[in-house]
């Protein structure tokens, strides 16, 4: 157990594209001078004791946080609770356990809050509990990655259901585009054609969502992706094709242009299909109004009018549900087939400074990385920490994949051609 959750926390928050901050070793920090913060945006917050500490990660949170309007977690009983016990511990300031106390109580603060990208990373590696588990040697804290596991959520659909077994037993036509991801894991795209009950289906699976920026735009593979999806555009335009399946089952999401890069090419007006806030204050409820978000036709875009269907599975995040809700916005008899996605709404700013919410560091102690933006579909509804529900559930199956059939892929062919 212990050692599927330090995975699945490594996973999570590399593909999610975390960069790591060096923090100061805590003596440091207890020695520190206080230093000035900029009026604008508050990143940093410092301190020189536990109680400090506690001050700056508190205050920090209810700054920058950016769900406060829909959780449950209530932070003033935090406050309450948790004072005394970092207070406790500058009155044992040599105890060489009240470093890792002080770990153990911000994760208990923050184990059930709702922003699906939050984690905490602390200076070094460091041992802490969980509902009884004990979670040993990282220095990452992510609350939601550690929910899903002990809910006992499944582990990922492994690469070769996508890379091998349906490029040889289920596509015609399969086309391979090949990268190297900033993590320097090894990025792919499968498209191709399915013939089934005499229609001609378009399918569509890559790993994450940097297919512009990274991958169309800059890509010196022996197979590249912009070849790839130059194809898969224009077999949207083919009277031939009868529908599309787009697959992000696993796919932790990414780059937000890459919606109107995707979709704008099937659309040729704007559509609205999200709205989006951020924070404009340094109260806890401090909101911007409501924008909406749109997909906007790319050159050269045709309505697409042939069926959809999404597959999705738990480890659908962030940009994966994001495309998910605009499809279902744009097209709404698309349908998602698979199973309950993530729950990651969330958008990180590609410049959080920018934002009066997001990511900070509290008394050089802690690293907190956190979504500056809110996201809610067209119909205002939030899915953060709740994940979408598909419109026709099913899991998938590791008995039948042994026989090359995958049960998700079988259902969603199903769907778009009857």
């Amino acid at each position: 157990m212990v050692t599927r959750i330090n995975n699945l926390i490594n996973k999570i928050n590399s593909r999610w594209g975390r960069s790591a901050l060096l923090l100061l070793v805590l003596s440091s920090t207890l020695g520190a001078c206080r230093k000035e913060v900029k009026p604008e945006r508050l990143t940093s917050y410092y301190g020189r004791s536990y109680t400090e500490i506690f001050e700056a990660f508190w205050n920090g949170m209810n700054t920058n946080y950016m769900f406060w309007d829909v959780e449950t977690v209530n932070w003033d009983n935090m406050y309450k609770t948790y004072k005394p016990r970092f207070e406790y511990l500058d009155q044992t300031k040599n105890d060489p356990q009240n470093p890792q106390r002080a770990v153990q109580f911000l994760v208990d603060m923050t184990k059930d809050l709702a922003d699906s990208h939050l984690s905490l990373s602390f200076n070094g590696l460091t041992d802490y509990m969980i509902s009884g588990y004990p979670v040993t040697g990282t220095n990452v804290f992510n609350p939601s990655a550690i929910r899903h596991q002990l809910r006992g959520d499944e582990l990922y659909v492994p690469r070769s259901t996508f890379d091998v077994i349906i490029p040889k037993y289920y596509l015609t036509k399969a086309e391979m585009g090949t990268g190297t991801a900033n993590d320097g894991t090894v990025w792919r795209i499968n498209m191709g054609i399915i013939p089934r009950n005499n229609k001609n289906i378009l399918y569509l699976e890559y790993k994450d969502f940097e297919l512009q920026s990274q991958y169309y735009a800059v890509n010196t593979t022996a197979n590249p992706v912009k070849p790839v999806l130059d194809n898969f555009f224009r077999y949207t335009k083919d009277p031939s094709i009868d529908g599309l399946i787009l697959d992000l089952r696993g796919n932790p999401g990414g780059s937000v242009p890459d919606l109107d890069f995707l979709l704008g090419r099937l659309v040729t007006s704007p559509v609205h299909v999200t709205n989006t806030r951020t924070r404009n204050g340094n109260g806890r409820l401090d909101y911007t109004p409501w924008v909406k978000g749109y997909v906007h036709p790319q050159q050269g875009s045709t309505d697409f009018k042939k069926p959809i269907v999404v597959l999705v599975d738990k480890n659908s995040v962030s940009m994966s549900e994001m495309t998910s809700m605009s499809i279902k916005a744009i097209w709404p008899n698309a349908k998602l087939v698979g199973e309950h996605t993530w729950g990651g709404t969330g958008q990180i700013p590609s410049s959080d400074v920018k934002y009066m919410g997001g990511q900070f560091v509290a008394a050089n102690f802690v690293q907190v990385y956190c979504a500056g933006v809110e996201l809610r579909d067209v119909n205002m509804v939030c899915y953060e920490n709740k994940g979408l529900t598909p419109d026709i559930q099913i899991a998938y199956d590791t008995t039948a994949i042994k026989r090359n059939i995958d049960v998700q892929l079988e259902k969603g062919l199903e769907v778009v051609t009857k």
